[in-house]
């Protein structure tokens, strides 16, 4: 019986021994893994922190982006996105984080490194984006750009050319683009005109005299081609709308969402070969002959009535940023500024003004001054007049101009030759309370880039002149109407563009309503910017150079001749750049974790 309970002793002492065993190696397990656990989390920690510093420098190069969309991507990783942080959960979190440019040329790499507990656990991610610029189309796009509208009366020749490569006649071209953009804005094509150029119409498109387009045609809401013969559109027509084709010969295809009409004498000749003369998605109206037909299938068969499903050109609102891209509406105030003492200029008959840009000087010609010549500016750059010309027979009177910060010089800087430039970005401008070039006076631009600022009207009369010289410009900033009229002619002795990047005459108005006329019976050159304003052209003296405005109304025989150097001006103001624009991007491709000490 003793050696029996002993032995039980002994079954006892060995089962607690391995007991004890188990739980000691049980807690060594514990142990193991909760500094594993430890290590873990300390190593997600220096990760998120990592990660933490990649979306905060991304989100500081998209801000950036927004502030100014015409970064490029090497300017993109300079603008000082680079950031060093912690986290919340203690003073131990550091993250490091910074951009710079990518092997790609399109490749923006951010490098973030984030450590916890001073270094013993780190993480570094390298994170790839793809940078996409923004586009841009010029503000100068066309020959005319009519937001609410374009009506051609007259019989003009109207074409391009191109002032950067050579003369009219050694460059003409067929890009003279005409487009309207606003809701309902019509093209109304009723008199001979030629257009050597597309016409693209937010609204419809009436050909309804004899002009020929030699390009192609597209509209929101409808096409109409009146009765006549020869060829009417040299190039395709489209429309999200109806299109009735009366006569005459469309040498492209035809597509219309709507309805199709066509009549005896009226032609498709479809000269490149596409699939389909026409497709139209509703119903469709054509004559019972061979000549309405391809390969033999008349164009009511069902292979042509498919719905082409053509996307709509945009649609902006007549005061939308779109259709005034330079923002001179929002803008004139500030450009013309306090004016209650500019002067009112005249030029009377015999007087001659000469404008530099930073001085200017009248005199009497054969000693008929009546004194009623003015002066302006005191130079102290608030734009107060004090100048009062005396009119002296054959006397010479001296006007300063003064300085002002003019936006749209921000980036194609004013140029003069008879001073230092100077550094303090500040333009030097003549302010006006109107301006008027009477008869048989005479004004000469010279020396560089000429300002008016003009608070009141601008016109030139019959019989007077103003002459623009080689390598100067001027740009007249004017709140009321414009008026170019009769035999008054601007004579710009170099067309295109002056070393500045300004067009030689360029005529900015922010006038709604009635507000630009341009009826001089002699050639100009000039860019004429005034989208809130009717832009009348009654004369008989051709145009070079681009229109935009809210309304186009051309009703006489001159011609338009758009320059597409004008294409190549970027203001770098107003809605973006100066210009119609898609905005750049910033998009993420892909990220990738490294040792902490190693380098990608």
């Amino acid at each position: 019986m003793k050696k029996q309970n002993g032995f039980t002793l002994i079954k006892v002492l060995l089962l607690s021994t391995m007991a004890g065993v188990v739980v000691f190696g049980a807690m060594r397990e514990t142990l193991v893994q909760e500094r594993l656990s430890g290590n873990f989390q300390k190593s997600m920690n220096a990760r998120f922190l990592s990660e933490k510093g990649i979306y905060i420098v991304a989100k500081c190069l998209k801000d950036k982006l927004v502030e100014d969309p015409s970064l490029t991507r090497d300017e993109l990783v300079l603008t000082q996105c680079s950031y060093t942080g912690g986290g919340s959960a203690g003073d131990d979190l550091k993250y490091d984080a910074s951009a710079e440019a990518g092997d790609a040329p399109d490749i923006v790499v951010i490098t973030s490194s984030g450590e916890r507990y001073s270094g013993d656990s780190n993480d570094k991610i390298i994170a790839h984006y793809k940078f996409t610029p923004g586009s841009s189309s010029a503000v100068n796009d066309s020959i005319m750009a009519g937001c609410t509208g374009v009506s051609l009366k007259g019989s003009s020749l109207i074409d391009s050319y191109d002032s950067s490569a050579g003369s009219y006649e050694q460059t003409k071209g067929s890009n003279a683009v005409i487009n309207t953009s606003s809701s309902n804005a019509n093209v109304s094509l009723s008199g001979h005109s030629i257009i050597k150029g597309d016409v693209n119409a937010a609204g419809a498109i009436y050909l309804t005299g004899s002009s020929p387009v030699y390009g192609n045609i597209k509209s929101n809401t409808g096409i109409e081609i009146s009765s006549g013969g020869g060829v009417r559109v040299d190039g395709n027509a489209i429309t999200l709308g109806d299109i009735v084709h009366k006569g005459g010969e469309i040498t492209g295809y035809v597509r219309a969402n709507g309805d199709a009409t066509m009549d005896w004498g009226a032609s498709i000749t479809n000269l490149s070969n596409d699939e389909f003369d026409i497709q139209y998605g509703g119903s469709g109206s054509f004559p019972d002959d061979s000549t309405f037909s391809q390969d033999g299938i008349h164009y009511s068969n069902s292979r042509f009535n498919v719905n082409p499903q053509i996307t709509p050109i945009e649609i902006h609102a007549a005061d939308s940023s779109q259709c005034d891209p330079l923002a001179i509406v929002q803008n004139m105030d500030e450009v013309i500024g306090e004016s209650n003492d500019y002067p009112y200029y005249k030029v009377w008959a015999n007087q001659h003004y000469t404008f530099a840009p930073t001085w200017a000087y009248y005199e009497t010609i054969n000693g008929n001054g009546n004194g009623n010549g003015n002066g302006n500016g005191n130079g102290n750059g608030n734009g107060n007049g004090n100048g009062n010309g005396n009119g002296n027979s054959g006397g010479l009177s001296a006007i300063s101009a003064f300085q002002k910060d003019i936006y749209i010089f921000n980036t194609l800087e004013q140029h003069y030759e008879d001073v230092v430039q100077s550094d303090n970005d500040l333009e030097y401008v003549y302010g006006m309370s109107g301006f008027e070039l009477g008869s048989n006076g005479s004004v000469t631009i010279q020396g560089g880039d000429v300002i008016f600022l003009i608070d009141g009207d601008f016109s030139i009369k019959g019989g007077s002149g103003m002459t623009i010289k080689a390598g100067s410009s001027l740009s007249i900033f004017v709140t009321g109407n414009i008026d170019l009229g009769g035999s008054g002619n601007v004579y710009v002795e170099q067309h295109g563009l002056t070393n500045s990047g300004h067009a030689a005459f360029n005529i900015y108005s922010s006038k709604s309503g009635e507000g630009v006329s341009l009826g001089g019976n002699s050639d100009m050159y000039a860019m004429v910017y005034a989208p809130l304003s009717t832009v009348k052209v009654t004369g008989s003296g051709s145009l070079y150079g681009s229109i935009i405005g809210s309304f186009i109304d051309g009703s006489g025989s001159g011609d338009f001749h758009f320059d597409e150097a004008l294409k190549t001006v970027d203001f770098g103001v107003g809605d973006g750049s100066g210009s119609t624009q898609t905005k750049p991007l910033l998009t993420f491709e892909r990220w990738y974790y490294r040792l902490p000490d190693s380098t990608e």
